[in-house]
């Protein structure tokens, strides 16, 4: 057997389903085995591509996602979806490999500085003999240190003779450390004095599956339930439900935010949005629990802090609290559950269409209502988020992805692609503006050949849409910022999916009965005007 046959068993012995990549020299004799064995193979258009929809599939599974590419050119062409996939701490292998032992090969390049640039982690197979431990400890690498990892299989080894090489072992996870009763006294005893609290959840919460210990503290202590972007509708459905907290909170939200006097964050960062630069948590107490205390006050100043298993410090804090028979302020909550049970979305804003063209923040309430239930989210970057993620909802938090960790453009056709492989039962919505369409509409052909239930909803307004208000903020002429592009239904039809032009809002009605029973893509190029500022 030869290395790269015994590569192709390896990642078959580790159910890699799929694999995502763009064959070249560095890879194609052992994703040829790996598809002959019946490993399934998603041919993306782009390396970036390859190594978003990797990284999309990781988020929405738990999972080390496995992306391939070819040296040199194939590996920088992954950069900005690496680095994405870095900011989002996700656990992704990507496969590559060193050019031939020739100095003046024209692809070469020195992958242990282009993994480092990135911020990802760098292993590679030094011997043939050393494979399957040197691909165990690269998952392990990716999976502890919850960050990309690229492995290097040299191109020289790829045919070197290998023995019959042990089974590859997948990554241990590790036990969820649960801290003692003594080190969260100090956080209880601000808990418990506080009359408003709030419990906030990010991504680290949704990771750890802690809804329901969330759910019980909030009903412990009384207090409303809000999340991050990247743990969007966590509770989606619940009488608590702030919804999302920071700058894209909705009214009584907001309201709520601002009257409390201690918010309890579990796996959040408390970034700039969450926190809304600060101004959010000014004057309060601020107790923050997360697995890695590297991450403490990163971002937000606290007032203490919980190394834990957010699940599980959760429990914990509901057991404490219970057994010292804490009563909580529940009139401030009967208050706020009253706020949200009449709020209506729409109610907040003046409706701005044109004669052909759709305010965002409408089309997004009605398309919330006219896409299919159950359904999964994936959203590029632009400034149409600021309708998208407050109004367009998905049932279950991990349904949902943002591949906005880096601010890049484009990453997030990739990423609906990923999300679909790994949430197949349900169609994936892509939001994504028309500048980060045109970026990357070759990943719709990925998503045609694959035929996947995938719903694109382009919110196009003929313009780096976010520019324009720059632009004009800067006293520049705006339309700088305008873009023309080809009809986007006719790219779309093109690649051989179905599309549809939306100009006027009754236009989105038959958006119910196209994706009722999805056999393939279909494109919704919904007309914007890029005057209207939904930033405000």
């Amino acid at each position: 057997m030869q290395l790269y046959e015994a590569l192709a068993a390896a990642l078959i012995d580790l159910e890699v389903q799929p694999m995502f990549g763009v064959m070249g020299d560095a890879n194609m004799a052992y994703v040829a085995k790996f598809r002959e064995r019946g490993g399934k193979f998603v041919a993306a258009a782009h390396e970036s591509g390859a190594v978003g929809m990797a990284d999309s599939w990781s988020r929405a599974t738990g999972r080390v996602g496995i992306a391939t590419v070819t040296h040199g050119p194939g590996l920088t062409n992954t950069m900005t979806a690496l680095v994405e996939a870095v900011r989002n701490r996700s656990s992704i292998l990507v496969l590559t490999g060193d050019t031939p032992a020739e100095p003046t090969h024209f692809q070469r390049l020195e992958l242990s500085a282009f993994a480092s640039a990135a911020g990802a982690g760098y292993e590679r197979v030094y011997r043939p003999e050393t494979l399957i431990r040197d691909l165990e400890r690269a998952l392990r690498h990716s999976v502890t240190g919850r960050q990309p990892v690229v492995l290097n299989v040299p191109h020289d080894l790829l045919r070197s003779d290998v023995e019959d090489l042990r089974t590859v072992r997948p990554p241990a996870r590790h036990e969820p450390v649960i801290p003692g009763e003594e080190r969260l006294d100090s956080a209880l005893g601000l808990i418990a004095a506080s009359n408003r609290p709030v419990v906030l959840a990010g991504r680290g919460a949704v990771v750890s599956g802690a809804r329901e210990s969330l759910i019980a503290l909030s009903e412990v202590l009384a207090a409303p339930l809000a999340t991050s972007v990247q743990a969007k509708d966590l509770f989606v459905g619940h009488p608590s439900n702030l919804g999302i907290c920071g700058n894209l909170a909705h009214g009584p939200a907001g309201t709520a935010l601002a009257e409390s006097d201690c918010v309890i964050a579990f796996g959040a960062s408390l970034n700039v949005y969450t926190s809304a630069r600060g101004e959010l948590f000014a004057g309060k107490k601020i107790v923050q629990v997360d697995h890695d205390p590297s991450r403490f006050g990163w971002y937000t100043a606290v007032t203490d802090t919980v190394v834990g298993d957010v699940r599980e410090v959760a429990w914990a804090m509901v057991s404490l609290l219970q057994q010292g028979g804490h009563e909580p302020n529940r009139s401030w909550l009967r208050k706020i559950q009253t706020g949200l049970s009449t709020f209506e979305p729409g109610a907040e804003f003046a409706d701005a269409s044109g004669s052909d063209t759709v305010d965002i923040r409408t089309a997004a309430i009605r398309l919330d209502g006219l896409l299919p239930a159950r359904r999964n989210v994936v959203s590029d970057s632009g400034r149409f988020v600021h309708a998208a993620w407050p109004y367009l909802h998905v049932p279950e938090a991990r349904g949902f992805t943002a591949m906005g960790a880096f601010g890049a453009v484009g990453l997030g056709l990739a990423g609906a692609v990923g999300m679909s492989f790994a949430r197949p039962d349900e169609p994936t919505v892509c939001v994504i503006g028309d500048g980060g369409f045109m970026m990357s509409p070759a990943e719709l052909a990925t998503a045609v050949r694959e035929n996947l239930p995938l719903v694109v909803v382009v919110f196009n307004d003929g313009a780096y849409g976010a520019e324009y208000h720059k632009l004009a903020a800067y006293r520049i002429d705006p339309a700088h910022s305008f873009m023309s592009w080809p009809d986007i239904r006719g790219v779309a039809q093109g690649f051989g999916a179905r599309a549809i032009s939306v100009r006027k809002l009754e236009e989105l009605d038959e958006v119910a009965s196209l994706t009722a029973n999805l056999d393939g893509p279909l494109v919704i190029d919904i007309r914007l005007d890029p005057t209207v500022d939904i930033a405000d």
